[in-house]
């Protein structure tokens, strides 16, 4: 996430890999409880081919279903993203990045093969699907918790990629109880940046024409990969997304540093990162997770999976094939 957001916010005017951190608070997160938007009943897609706030947060929030037990059954459709189910066996969720669409993961669904269960997410706002207007990250994490409970998913391994890592590792440190072994993509439980010129950076978001936003995402964007040809139809979506669920997405993760919270993490944690120069930083973030281990892919840009499809998988085999399913 380092990398290739840096990328993106340098377009926009603001760096990650600067400024100072805002300081985190120990107040609750500004998404508590079951608020949904408007037009939040929009963006209820669950499809299963089986069958067919201005302050700086440590990630808190509070879930109106925590204490509801394993499995139990629930109506439930998730509103901060929508899910696309394919196959049966070993559960795993894949949540994409910031303004990114599910298919993404498709290498990585079709490398898995039999065996796994793979629940894609594509979150709300980006890809073209409906914005939901409270924080989109503390959503996510919530909306995802019930949804792993609903659906009775066992330790189900969790993917995620950028953004999606940052929201992977939120959900680990405060419910690592409904978690298996987690795989992240070149992100870290935090950005650097400035409080002010993260405001100023959403208003500028919100008021620029779409010309200019499309503009500076195309910019951005192609610099995250070494193969345009992969690219290009992710560009095609993530221009798709929408504007306010974008620049919110950036707010809240420069305000909301998990660095402190990573360490309630009980999961095995695969970090694999690409060649840019940001992994003392992340290597700092994540040294006390309990069971971690990162691994630089040297040929890889942002979106490791694209640039460096063989190491990539060589990884998460290893990685999965000494952390079995518990029986």
């Amino acid at each position: 996430m380092q990398l290739g957001l840096s990328a993106l916010l340098l377009v926009l005017g603001l760096t990650a890999c600067g400024g100072r951190a805002p300081r985190a608070s120990t107040a609750g997160d500004p998404a508590s409880g079951d608020r949904t938007s408007a037009n939040a009943a929009s963006n209820n897609d669950v499809s299963d081919d089986r069958t067919s706030t201005d302050r700086a947060s440590d990630g808190r929030t509070s879930d109106a279903r925590a204490g509801q037990p394993f499995g139990a059954a629930e109506d439930f459709l998730p509103v901060a993203f929508s899910v696309h189910v394919r196959g049966t066996g070993r559960p795993v969720i894949l949540i994409p990045g910031l303004g990114c669409p599910g298919a993404v993961w498709d290498d990585t669904v079709r490398h898995l093969g039999t065996g796994y269960q793979t629940h894609v997410l594509t979150l709300a706002g980006f890809a073209g699907k409906p914005a939901i207007t409270e924080p989109l990250s503390a959503a996510v994490r919530r909306d995802l918790t019930r949804y792993i409970r609903s659906r009775g998913l066992r330790d189900p391994i969790i993917f995620g990629h950028s953004m999606g890592g940052f929201i992977a590792y939120w959900i680990a440190s405060y419910h690592p109880e409904l978690v298996g072994p987690v795989i992240i993509v070149d992100a870290g439980p935090a950005l650097s940046g400035d409080l002010d010129e993260a405001k100023a950076l959403r208003a500028r978001w919100k008021n620029a024409s779409d010309a200019e936003l499309h503009g500076g995402m195309r910019a951005a964007f192609s610099q995250m990969t070494a193969v345009p040809r992969k690219m290009a139809p992710v560009i095609a979506q993530v221009i798709r997304s929408d504007r306010k669920a974008i620049g919110n997405a950036i707010y809240e993760m420069v305000t909301t540093n998990l660095t402190a919270q990573v360490q309630h993490i009980t999961a095995p944690v695969l970090v694999i990162a690409a060649d840019g120069g940001h992994q003392t930083r992340i290597r700092a973030q994540i040294k006390t997770i309990p069971d971690h281990e990162m691994i630089v892919l040297r040929r890889a840009r942002h979106f490791v999976m694209f640039d460096d499809p063989r190491g990539y998988n060589q990884a998460i085999d290893k990685f999965l094939a000494a952390h079995p399913p518990s029986t």
